[in-house]
């Protein structure tokens, strides 16, 4: 078994609060028996510059930063099938992922939780030639999460998003989208879409109640449009884990989906995976099953 560990660290994520406990990551891998092999992220898509030199001496790979950060990785490894165990110490704006596997936000606490080796097998996704860990998004929350400001959401978390939906309300258009899975399709006008791995997005919990990163099935949640006043209640239970039983919540349970725009008009042309912008439509998802390894409590 290998004894060192890959350890790769964007710091500007979140609240830069990684840099503060670096000696601290030193020392108990260190104590553990570990040698340590750090990589600084100094730019955006630099990380694959981290992962070029590994060898069978290397037990894991361990990445500090936020949902974002763990979805760049994860494509780099699939990109060069590096079958390593991947450990997420969550420091981002977004854990989202991280805290569904039982990572703590205490940076000290997560590394020990890394340190006791529970290596769990984890579904992923894939849409068109990009990779997802825990959700592939469209519509009005992909467009609040990538025109919220990064200040705004590192003070204010998931309550950024609150305040910039209320701003964008009045001007939400609905998305003409066909969407198809194994099972069905349907069409409509919708709002947003969700696919998620885990249960979590956006800082919000158990949005997607039945789903879980292991069970070979995506959980898909569409909202489709309706008036103001109905929309804002049905996105607030949403948002809240609330009951999905709604006429205008469309859920289904599938390993598929195929997703296209039937109004060329659409302004969004793009979804959102992780938090990050994703591939333009149309989007073709499929599920990897427990084609990750995943360090967990």
């Amino acid at each position: 078994m290998g004894n060192k560990v890959k350890f790769i660290y964007n710091p500007a994520a979140g609240d830069r609060s990684v840099i503060r406990y670096l000696d601290t990551f030193f020392e108990k891998f260190q104590s553990a028996g570990f040698k340590l092999d750090v990589y600084r992220s100094m730019e955006e898509g630099d990380f694959s510059n981290g992962l070029n030199d590994l060898s069978k001496e290397y037990k894991a790979i361990i990445i500090a930063g936020g949902d974002g950060s763990a979805s760049n990785v994860i494509n780099i490894m699939q990109q060069k099938n590096i079958e390593l165990p991947l450990g997420i110490i969550p420091t981002g704006t977004a854990n989202d992922f991280a805290s569904y596997i039982g990572m703590s936000e205490n940076i000290e606490r997560s590394i020990d939780i890394i340190l006791n080796w529970n290596i769990r097998e984890v579904d992923i996704g894939k849409v068109n030639d990009r990779y997802f860990l825990n959700v592939c998004a469209g519509g009005i929350i992909s467009n609040i999460a990538h025109r919220t400001e990064t200040e705004m959401k590192n003070r204010l978390g998931k309550v950024a998003y609150y305040l910039y939906g209320l701003k964008e309300l009045p001007n939400i258009k609905p998305m003409s989208l066909k969407i198809t899975t194994s099972q069905t399709e349907i069409s409509g006008n919708y709002l947003a879409f969700f696919i998620f791995n885990s249960k979590d997005a956006g800082g919000f919990k158990n949005i997607a109640q039945f789903a879980s990163i292991d069970d070979g099935l995506f959980d898909l949640i569409a909202v489709e449009s309706a008036n103001i006043i109905k929309i804002s209640s049905v996105i607030a239970d949403l948002l809240q884990g609330k009951n999905i039983n709604d006429e205008n919540i469309f859920y289904v349970q599938d390993n598929y989906f195929k997703i296209e725009k039937t109004d060329t008009n659409i302004q969004t042309d793009h979804c959102d995976i992780d938090g990050e912008k994703g591939p333009e439509f149309p989007l073709e998802i499929e599920l990897l099953p427990k084609a990750l390894k995943i360090i967990s409590a």
